[in-house]
């Protein structure tokens, strides 16, 4: 058998513990993780080398009700990433049934051709019959090749689920260098790590109004990273927030995320930022989508 390689899209509701798969299986962190939902909000290409094949995974927008303009657009994002992939990977939790957000999203997914794979994650908070019980209502849903039980956190299976996948993708070339983990440059790293400790930190519509940009990144002459990164945010009052009372809530979400950036980068590094207003730039499709373009 040849060398296999392939496009994998990994859907799932917000919070289902995608982006804690990929970051799992590739041994560092690129994608942020929160409990919140709509925190990841781009197509972002992580790729997992190994022996025999090279597995492309896309990481997309948790599959949600839509509340607003920006769900809205994150959701059609989603279902947009899905076309011209190879295999669609599907990750819930144990509920113990079959899950109404999924069976939703289930509805849409019966018109793709493509090979679908289950992946119950979490299975470290569970017991061994709701685990069954999981298992077999979502089998009843016809959809996948295979179902396997997952712990992101206690890294169970994902070895197992990896190869699975692997098996599932056609005869091909590598496309990207063994090296390559991420098709993302550091700048867009490095903002999402800023945007990570923002929905941290922050509450309600904060993080929901927020986008970063990295507008500098170069290495000092005394060897430090320098780092500078505007926050937009919708409205005056939000800018107001995030800078906080003599300016000690931006200076703990940079606080946080040096740290993420340092163990990232692999160096110490000096980070400015910026809390700017783009008002209501959440509030039209043209606008989110420019503004989203730009982080």
């Amino acid at each position: 058998m040849g060398f296999k390689s392939g496009f994998v899209g990994l859907l799932g509701q917000a919070n289902a513990g995608k982006s804690s798969f990929i970051n799992a299986l590739l041994g560092q962190k690129f994608l942020i993780v929160s409990e919140r939902r709509q925190s990841t909000r781009h197509r972002i290409r992580c790729v997992l080398t190994l022996p025999g094949a090279q597995i492309v995974f896309v990481d997309t927008p948790g599959l949600h009700k839509p509340v607003d303009k920006l769900s809205r657009y994150l959701i059609k994002q989603a279902y947009a990433a899905l076309s011209g992939l190879d295999v669609l990977v599907y990750m819930t939790e144990p509920w113990g049934r079959l899950h109404e957000e999924d069976q939703k999203a289930f509805e849409h997914l019966k018109s793709f051709p493509q090979p679908m794979l289950l992946l119950v994650n979490k299975i470290d908070r569970t017991d061994a019959r709701t685990l069954e019980e999981t298992v077999r209502a979502y089998q009843q849903a016809g959809l996948f090749r295979e179902i396997i039980p997952v712990s992101c956190k206690q890294e169970a299976n994902l070895g197992l689920a990896a190869n699975k996948i692997a098996e599932l993708l056609p005869e091909g070339p590598k496309f990207f260098p063994d090296e390559t983990r991420t098709d993302r440059s550091q700048e867009f790293i490095v903002a999402e790590f800023i945007r990570e400790k923002i929905f941290q930190l922050t509450h309600k519509e904060i993080p929901y109004s927020t986008v970063v940009a990295v507008t500098h990144l170069a290495e000092r002459e005394d060897g430090l990273m320098e780092i500078f990164a505007n926050i937009y945010v919708a409205r005056e009052s939000q800018k107001a927030i995030l800078i906080g009372s003599g300016g000690r809530m931006v200076k703990e979400i940079g606080s946080l995320a040096r740290q993420e950036i340092e163990a990232f980068l692999g160096r110490k590094i000096y980070l400015d930022l910026q809390v700017k207003v783009h008002r209501d730039w959440n509030e039209s499709e043209a606008e989110i989508a420019r503004m989203l373009d730009r982080a």
